[in-house]
């Protein structure tokens, strides 16, 4: 094994073990190099691997540093935010944007199926986990079917599908999903914690209910620095030679 990989390879196991933590700064390239007992560009290649790994990353001209470990979203079953984050072990919590009940446009209201004078509630939130912005998520619900939501509830800590299913009896069964690689723009970069430009990935989701009714959609922008997506995929018989 090469001189760099094995100096990598003890890097991040030492990240793994939680002796550097997240957050945490690596040895400068001169630092490791010295106590390795390499070359500067040894070291620099040795890091350059936990950087394309996305284990660490470089900060301005302050060094590098042990990132937060990717959060997975998952394609073959419907949760909400609040049940993904919580079952990776992180902490969930919001923070509300806004919050108010009105006429939707013409993407959403084509999308839930409402006539021209139905309304919905707009709820944009900031997603947090361990209290890091990660996504940008702007959900539209029909009002008639959820009358009062909007002035009862602190959705800052509140799960939206706990209280819809428990207030409602609406219980979130099925899911329609597109997703789309994009940039930031300014507002998105700013709620996020980003730089305008980088890139994230843009979500649409239409939810129906246990009779079929489209009653959420759904629009949000993930951070593609802390997000990957995994789907698990089954070979139909016959259909592969």
């Amino acid at each position: 094994m090469p001189q760099y990989q094995k100096i990598s390879t003890e890097l991040e196991i030492r990240i793994r073990n939680g002796e550097i933590p997240i957050g945490g700064r690596l040895q400068s390239e001169r630092d490791l190099a010295e106590a390795a007992g390499v070359s500067r560009m040894t070291a620099r290649r040795a890091i350059h691997e936990l950087v394309a790994k996305g284990v660490v990353e470089a900060r301005g001209g302050s060094g590098h540093y042990v990132r937060n470990a990717q959060i997975q979203q998952q394609l073959t079953s419907l949760t909400s935010f609040t049940e993904e984050i919580e079952s990776q072990g992180r902490k969930s919590s919001s923070l509300v944007v806004v919050s108010e009940t009105g006429r939707p446009d013409h993407e959403v209201r084509a999308a839930l199926e409402l006539g021209e004078d139905e309304e919905v509630h707009r709820l944009v939130r900031v997603r947090l986990a361990d209290a890091e912005p990660v996504a940008l998520e702007t959900t539209f619900l029909v009002a008639s079917a959820m009358p009062g939501l909007i002035d009862v509830i602190d959705f800052s800590v509140t799960s939206l599908y706990r209280h819809i299913s428990e207030a409602y009896g609406i219980v979130p069964t099925r899911a329609e999903q597109r997703l789309k690689a994009t940039l930031a723009d300014r507002k998105t970069a700013t709620h996020l914690q980003i730089g305008v430009g980088d890139p994230i990935l843009n979500i649409r989701r239409l939810t129906r209910d246990a009779n079929g009714v489209a009653f959420e959609y759904v629009r949000s922008s993930y951070r593609a620095d802390l997000f990957e997506i995994k789907a698990e995929l089954n070979v139909t018989p016959g259909k592969i030679e």
